[in-house]
Protein backbone atom coordinates (compact mmCIF):
# COMPACT_ATOMS: atom_id res chain seq x y z
CA UNK A 1 0.00 0.00 0.00
CA UNK A 2 1.52 3.56 -0.95
CA UNK A 3 -0.38 6.32 0.36
CA UNK A 4 -0.49 9.39 -1.95
CA UNK A 5 1.97 12.74 -0.38
CA UNK A 6 -0.66 15.02 1.31
CA UNK A 7 -0.78 16.30 4.25
CA UNK A 8 -1.33 13.74 7.19
CA UNK A 9 -2.91 15.32 10.54
CA UNK A 10 -2.04 12.16 12.07
CA UNK A 11 -0.09 10.95 15.52
CA UNK A 12 2.33 8.65 14.75
CA UNK A 13 4.86 8.70 11.56
CA UNK A 14 3.77 6.95 8.37
CA UNK A 15 3.93 3.32 8.43
CA UNK A 16 6.20 1.56 5.46
CA UNK A 17 3.77 -1.32 4.28
CA UNK A 18 6.57 -3.42 3.44
CA UNK A 19 7.64 -3.42 7.19
CA UNK A 20 4.13 -4.78 8.34
CA UNK A 21 2.93 -6.54 5.03
CA UNK A 22 3.60 -10.18 7.36
CA UNK A 23 2.29 -8.52 10.46
CA UNK A 24 -0.89 -10.31 12.55
CA UNK A 25 -3.35 -9.02 10.69
CA UNK A 26 -2.04 -9.87 6.74
CA UNK A 27 -3.21 -7.03 4.29
CA UNK A 28 -4.70 -5.53 7.08
CA UNK A 29 -1.82 -5.01 9.28
CA UNK A 30 -1.05 -1.37 7.59
CA UNK A 31 -4.49 0.28 7.35
CA UNK A 32 -5.03 -0.78 11.06
CA UNK A 33 -1.84 0.65 12.32
CA UNK A 34 -2.88 4.32 9.70
CA UNK A 35 -6.34 4.09 11.35
CA UNK A 36 -4.87 4.12 14.72
CA UNK A 37 -2.74 6.82 13.39
CA UNK A 38 -5.78 9.27 12.67
CA UNK A 39 -8.49 7.67 15.18
CA UNK A 40 -7.67 8.02 18.71
CA UNK A 41 -10.04 5.45 19.82
CA UNK A 42 -9.40 2.70 17.56
CA UNK A 43 -5.16 3.31 18.73
CA UNK A 44 -6.56 2.55 22.05
CA UNK A 45 -8.22 -0.31 21.72
CA UNK A 46 -6.38 -1.35 18.70
CA UNK A 47 -4.89 -5.08 20.08
CA UNK A 48 -8.36 -5.36 21.37
CA UNK A 49 -10.54 -5.02 18.12
CA UNK A 50 -13.15 -7.58 18.49
CA UNK A 51 -13.79 -10.03 14.99
CA UNK A 52 -16.59 -8.46 13.83
CA UNK A 53 -14.86 -4.96 13.96
CA UNK A 54 -12.04 -6.44 12.03
CA UNK A 55 -13.98 -7.77 9.71
CA UNK A 56 -16.20 -4.36 9.28
CA UNK A 57 -12.87 -2.55 8.86
CA UNK A 58 -11.64 -4.69 6.27
CA UNK A 59 -15.21 -4.88 4.30
CA UNK A 60 -15.08 -1.08 4.28
CA UNK A 61 -11.41 -1.06 2.88
CA UNK A 62 -12.03 -3.94 0.32
CA UNK A 63 -15.31 -1.98 -1.21
CA UNK A 64 -13.22 0.88 -1.07
CA UNK A 65 -11.42 0.02 -4.12
CA UNK A 66 -7.92 1.53 -5.12
CA UNK A 67 -9.65 4.56 -2.79
CA UNK A 68 -8.67 3.08 0.15
CA UNK A 69 -4.74 4.13 -0.71
CA UNK A 70 -5.62 7.74 -1.43
CA UNK A 71 -4.66 9.56 1.78
CA UNK A 72 -7.10 12.38 1.90
CA UNK A 73 -10.09 9.51 1.09
CA UNK A 74 -8.34 7.22 4.24
CA UNK A 75 -8.58 10.39 6.33
CA UNK A 76 -11.85 10.88 5.98
CA UNK A 77 -12.91 7.27 6.74
CA UNK A 78 -10.93 7.51 9.64
CA UNK A 79 -12.71 10.48 10.70
CA UNK A 80 -16.51 8.68 10.29
CA UNK A 81 -15.50 5.39 11.63
CA UNK A 82 -16.77 6.33 15.06
CA UNK A 83 -18.63 9.26 13.83
CA UNK A 84 -21.12 7.44 11.93
CA UNK A 85 -23.35 4.53 11.85
CA UNK A 86 -21.43 1.74 10.19
CA UNK A 87 -23.85 1.69 7.19
CA UNK A 88 -23.38 5.56 6.82
CA UNK A 89 -19.53 4.96 6.94
CA UNK A 90 -19.42 2.33 4.41
CA UNK A 91 -22.02 4.57 2.18
CA UNK A 92 -19.53 7.31 2.55
CA UNK A 93 -16.75 5.82 1.30
CA UNK A 94 -17.58 3.01 -0.98
CA UNK A 95 -16.63 2.99 -4.49
CA UNK A 96 -18.78 4.26 -6.67
CA UNK A 97 -17.09 3.58 -9.50
CA UNK A 98 -17.08 -0.13 -9.46
CA UNK A 99 -19.93 -2.69 -8.88
CA UNK A 100 -23.16 -1.41 -6.94
CA UNK A 101 -22.51 -2.47 -3.37
CA UNK A 102 -25.07 -2.50 -0.86
CA UNK A 103 -24.11 -0.38 2.53
CA UNK A 104 -26.91 -2.86 4.41
CA UNK A 105 -23.79 -5.47 4.03
CA UNK A 106 -22.54 -4.03 7.32
CA UNK A 107 -25.15 -5.91 9.04
CA UNK A 108 -23.33 -9.33 7.84
CA UNK A 109 -20.23 -8.18 9.65
CA UNK A 110 -20.76 -9.99 12.91
CA UNK A 111 -21.29 -13.08 11.40
CA UNK A 112 -18.34 -13.52 9.51
CA UNK A 113 -15.89 -16.31 10.64
CA UNK A 114 -12.05 -16.69 10.88
CA UNK A 115 -9.37 -13.95 10.98
CA UNK A 116 -9.91 -11.31 8.22
CA UNK A 117 -10.38 -12.02 5.06
CA UNK A 118 -8.38 -11.33 1.66
CA UNK A 119 -10.29 -8.35 -0.30
CA UNK A 120 -11.18 -10.47 -3.46
CA UNK A 121 -13.26 -12.33 -0.75
CA UNK A 122 -15.41 -9.17 0.39
CA UNK A 123 -16.10 -7.99 -3.09
CA UNK A 124 -17.47 -11.99 -3.61
CA UNK A 125 -19.45 -11.33 -0.37
CA UNK A 126 -20.97 -7.83 -1.98
CA UNK A 127 -21.07 -9.33 -5.36
CA UNK A 128 -23.56 -12.15 -3.58
CA UNK A 129 -25.63 -9.76 -1.90
CA UNK A 130 -26.98 -8.20 -4.32
CA UNK A 131 -28.47 -11.08 -5.89
CA UNK A 132 -31.74 -11.79 -4.20
CA UNK A 133 -31.31 -15.75 -3.57
CA UNK A 134 -28.02 -15.29 -1.89
CA UNK A 135 -28.66 -12.43 -0.12
CA UNK A 136 -31.82 -14.76 1.36
CA UNK A 137 -29.42 -17.35 2.48
CA UNK A 138 -26.46 -15.10 3.72
CA UNK A 139 -28.85 -13.59 5.96
CA UNK A 140 -30.33 -16.89 7.55
CA UNK A 141 -26.56 -18.52 7.90
CA UNK A 142 -26.02 -18.33 11.84
CA UNK A 143 -21.73 -18.07 10.36
CA UNK A 144 -20.51 -17.20 7.16
CA UNK A 145 -17.18 -18.86 6.02
CA UNK A 146 -15.46 -18.03 2.97
CA UNK A 147 -16.42 -21.93 1.86
CA UNK A 148 -20.03 -20.41 1.53
CA UNK A 149 -19.02 -17.95 -0.34
CA UNK A 150 -17.42 -20.17 -3.02
CA UNK A 151 -20.34 -23.02 -3.04
CA UNK A 152 -23.04 -20.15 -3.56
CA UNK A 153 -20.88 -18.37 -6.11
CA UNK A 154 -20.89 -21.64 -8.63
CA UNK A 155 -24.24 -22.76 -7.75
CA UNK A 156 -26.71 -21.55 -10.36
CA UNK A 157 -28.83 -18.65 -9.21
CA UNK A 158 -32.07 -19.97 -8.21
CA UNK A 159 -30.17 -22.52 -6.33
CA UNK A 160 -28.51 -20.61 -4.21
CA UNK A 161 -30.80 -21.72 -1.10
CA UNK A 162 -30.20 -22.41 2.15
CA UNK A 163 -31.68 -26.12 2.01
CA UNK A 164 -29.25 -26.62 -1.28
CA UNK A 165 -26.44 -25.21 0.98
CA UNK A 166 -27.05 -27.48 3.80
CA UNK A 167 -26.38 -30.86 0.91
CA UNK A 168 -23.11 -29.43 0.55
CA UNK A 169 -20.46 -30.59 3.41
CA UNK A 170 -17.43 -31.20 1.90
CA UNK A 171 -15.87 -29.79 -1.14
CA UNK A 172 -16.41 -33.04 -3.04
CA UNK A 173 -20.38 -32.57 -2.56
CA UNK A 174 -20.09 -28.95 -4.63
CA UNK A 175 -19.05 -30.58 -7.72
CA UNK A 176 -21.38 -33.35 -7.08
CA UNK A 177 -24.32 -31.23 -6.58
CA UNK A 178 -23.55 -29.07 -9.61
CA UNK A 179 -23.55 -32.12 -11.72
CA UNK A 180 -26.73 -33.58 -10.02
CA UNK A 181 -28.58 -30.23 -10.74
CA UNK A 182 -27.50 -29.89 -14.28
CA UNK A 183 -28.47 -33.31 -15.42
CA UNK A 184 -31.86 -33.29 -13.91
CA UNK A 185 -32.82 -29.93 -15.30
CA UNK A 186 -31.72 -31.51 -18.91
CA UNK A 187 -33.98 -34.61 -18.15
CA UNK A 188 -36.93 -33.26 -16.21
CA UNK A 189 -38.14 -30.85 -18.66
CA UNK A 190 -41.76 -31.20 -16.80
CA UNK A 191 -39.90 -29.68 -13.66
CA UNK A 192 -39.42 -25.65 -13.06
CA UNK A 193 -36.36 -25.00 -11.03
CA UNK A 194 -38.52 -23.97 -7.82
CA UNK A 195 -39.68 -28.11 -7.91
CA UNK A 196 -36.05 -29.42 -8.47
CA UNK A 197 -35.25 -27.45 -5.34
CA UNK A 198 -37.72 -28.25 -3.41
CA UNK A 199 -37.10 -32.25 -4.25
CA UNK A 200 -33.68 -32.04 -3.53
CA UNK A 201 -34.18 -30.01 -0.33
CA UNK A 202 -36.63 -33.32 0.86
CA UNK A 203 -34.39 -35.71 -0.52
CA UNK A 204 -33.89 -37.99 2.10
CA UNK A 205 -30.01 -39.18 1.34
CA UNK A 206 -26.75 -37.49 1.82
CA UNK A 207 -26.08 -38.95 -2.16
CA UNK A 208 -26.54 -36.64 -4.58
CA UNK A 209 -26.46 -39.99 -7.10
CA UNK A 210 -29.85 -41.46 -5.31
CA UNK A 211 -31.58 -37.80 -5.85
CA UNK A 212 -30.72 -37.83 -9.70
CA UNK A 213 -31.86 -41.99 -9.94
CA UNK A 214 -35.00 -41.18 -8.25
CA UNK A 215 -35.56 -38.38 -10.77
CA UNK A 216 -34.46 -41.18 -13.45
CA UNK A 217 -37.35 -43.20 -12.54
CA UNK A 218 -39.94 -40.62 -12.57
CA UNK A 219 -39.30 -39.69 -16.16
CA UNK A 220 -41.36 -40.60 -18.48
CA UNK A 221 -40.54 -43.11 -21.45
CA UNK A 222 -41.08 -41.79 -25.25
CA UNK A 223 -44.54 -43.45 -26.05
CA UNK A 224 -44.30 -47.33 -27.24
CA UNK A 225 -44.22 -48.31 -30.94
CA UNK A 226 -47.43 -50.18 -30.70
CA UNK A 227 -49.36 -50.89 -27.30
CA UNK A 228 -50.23 -54.76 -25.90
CA UNK A 229 -50.36 -57.47 -28.64
CA UNK A 230 -52.03 -60.28 -28.67
CA UNK A 231 -52.46 -63.91 -30.58
CA UNK A 232 -55.44 -64.49 -28.87
CA UNK A 233 -53.64 -68.08 -27.82
CA UNK A 234 -52.25 -66.92 -24.20
CA UNK A 235 -49.15 -64.77 -25.78
CA UNK A 236 -49.16 -61.42 -24.86
CA UNK A 237 -46.46 -58.64 -25.49
CA UNK A 238 -46.37 -55.94 -23.01
CA UNK A 239 -44.66 -52.38 -23.66
CA UNK A 240 -41.65 -51.65 -20.82
CA UNK A 241 -43.38 -48.17 -20.96
CA UNK A 242 -42.12 -46.84 -17.74
CA UNK A 243 -38.35 -46.83 -15.90
CA UNK A 244 -39.79 -48.67 -13.18
CA UNK A 245 -41.25 -51.23 -15.32
CA UNK A 246 -38.12 -51.34 -16.43
CA UNK A 247 -35.99 -51.93 -13.23
CA UNK A 248 -39.37 -54.64 -12.80
CA UNK A 249 -38.14 -56.46 -15.99
CA UNK A 250 -34.86 -56.69 -15.17
CA UNK A 251 -35.12 -58.41 -11.76
CA UNK A 252 -37.95 -60.54 -13.23
CA UNK A 253 -35.57 -61.63 -15.93
CA UNK A 254 -32.54 -61.52 -14.43
CA UNK A 255 -30.45 -59.39 -16.81
CA UNK A 256 -29.37 -56.25 -16.98
CA UNK A 257 -31.77 -54.24 -20.03
CA UNK A 258 -31.82 -51.14 -16.69
CA UNK A 259 -28.93 -50.20 -17.95
CA UNK A 260 -30.72 -49.28 -21.31
CA UNK A 261 -32.48 -46.64 -19.83
CA UNK A 262 -31.25 -44.08 -21.58
CA UNK A 263 -31.72 -45.85 -24.77
CA UNK A 264 -35.08 -45.64 -24.25
CA UNK A 265 -35.26 -42.12 -23.31
CA UNK A 266 -32.99 -40.64 -26.36
CA UNK A 267 -35.63 -42.83 -28.71
CA UNK A 268 -32.80 -45.55 -29.96
CA UNK A 269 -34.45 -48.77 -28.16
CA UNK A 270 -37.88 -49.77 -26.68
CA UNK A 271 -38.08 -53.24 -24.93
CA UNK A 272 -41.07 -55.41 -24.96
CA UNK A 273 -41.73 -58.53 -22.44
CA UNK A 274 -43.65 -61.33 -23.35
CA UNK A 275 -45.56 -63.54 -21.79
CA UNK A 276 -47.12 -66.75 -23.62
CA UNK A 277 -49.39 -69.16 -21.38
CA UNK A 278 -48.67 -67.38 -18.26
CA UNK A 279 -45.09 -67.86 -17.90
CA UNK A 280 -42.09 -65.30 -18.58
CA UNK A 281 -41.47 -66.23 -21.79
CA UNK A 282 -38.62 -63.38 -23.05
CA UNK A 283 -37.48 -59.78 -23.10
CA UNK A 284 -37.90 -58.34 -26.68
CA UNK A 285 -35.46 -55.14 -28.15
CA UNK A 286 -36.66 -53.07 -30.75
CA UNK A 287 -34.36 -50.55 -32.46
CA UNK A 288 -34.97 -47.45 -34.45
CA UNK A 289 -33.02 -48.22 -37.98
CA UNK A 290 -32.21 -45.49 -40.35
CA UNK A 291 -34.49 -45.91 -43.39
CA UNK A 292 -36.21 -48.88 -41.80
CA UNK A 293 -38.03 -47.65 -38.45
CA UNK A 294 -38.55 -49.77 -35.85
CA UNK A 295 -37.56 -53.12 -35.78
CA UNK A 296 -36.84 -56.90 -33.63
CA UNK A 297 -33.09 -56.51 -33.06
CA UNK A 298 -32.81 -59.11 -29.69
CA UNK A 299 -35.09 -61.15 -28.09
CA UNK A 300 -33.85 -63.66 -25.04
CA UNK A 301 -35.80 -65.31 -22.38
CA UNK A 302 -34.87 -65.13 -18.66
CA UNK A 303 -31.17 -65.16 -17.63
CA UNK A 304 -30.32 -63.80 -21.52
CA UNK A 305 -31.22 -67.93 -22.30
CA UNK A 306 -31.51 -68.41 -25.73
CA UNK A 307 -35.35 -69.00 -26.21
CA UNK A 308 -36.81 -71.71 -28.29
CA UNK A 309 -37.61 -71.89 -32.04
CA UNK A 310 -41.62 -72.03 -30.94
CA UNK A 311 -41.66 -69.25 -28.72
CA UNK A 312 -39.20 -66.95 -30.99
CA UNK A 313 -41.79 -67.99 -34.22
CA UNK A 314 -44.46 -66.55 -31.90
CA UNK A 315 -43.37 -63.29 -30.71
CA UNK A 316 -42.14 -62.22 -34.45
CA UNK A 317 -45.92 -63.22 -35.69
CA UNK A 318 -47.28 -61.04 -33.41
CA UNK A 319 -44.90 -58.09 -34.07
CA UNK A 320 -45.79 -58.45 -37.85
CA UNK A 321 -49.08 -58.14 -36.84
CA UNK A 322 -47.81 -54.38 -35.90
CA UNK A 323 -45.86 -54.33 -38.81
CA UNK A 324 -42.59 -54.42 -37.02
CA UNK A 325 -40.19 -57.11 -38.66
CA UNK A 326 -36.99 -58.74 -38.14
CA UNK A 327 -34.13 -56.08 -38.52
CA UNK A 328 -31.54 -56.90 -41.50
CA UNK A 329 -28.67 -58.68 -41.02
CA UNK A 330 -26.01 -55.74 -41.84
CA UNK A 331 -27.70 -53.87 -39.12
CA UNK A 332 -28.19 -56.02 -36.55
CA UNK A 333 -25.57 -58.63 -34.28
CA UNK A 334 -28.90 -61.11 -33.73
CA UNK A 335 -30.22 -61.03 -37.52
CA UNK A 336 -29.19 -64.89 -37.52
CA UNK A 337 -31.96 -66.14 -35.44
CA UNK A 338 -34.40 -64.83 -38.54
CA UNK A 339 -33.30 -67.69 -40.98
CA UNK A 340 -36.23 -66.58 -43.40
Amino acid sequence: MTFQTTSRPQAFAPISPASVAGGAYGWLTPYLIALAGRNAHVAARLLNLTRAELHFIALCLALMGDKRDDADHFAAFARDYDRLPRRSVLANHIDTGGPAYSPKIVTLAAKLAGRPWRVRSYQRLAALYAEPHARKTLCHLPRITRWHLIALSRLPEPYRKIGVLRKIRRRYDLSCVMFGIEIVRRVRTDLNDRQIIASLVKADTSRVRDWVEAHYERLPFPQAPTGALTNGLGAVLLPVATPGELSRAARDFDNCIERYRWEVLTGRSYFYRCEIGGRRAAIAELKQLPGVGWAVDDILGPKNRPLNGADRAVIFDLFRSAGILPAPQAASNFSWFDLE
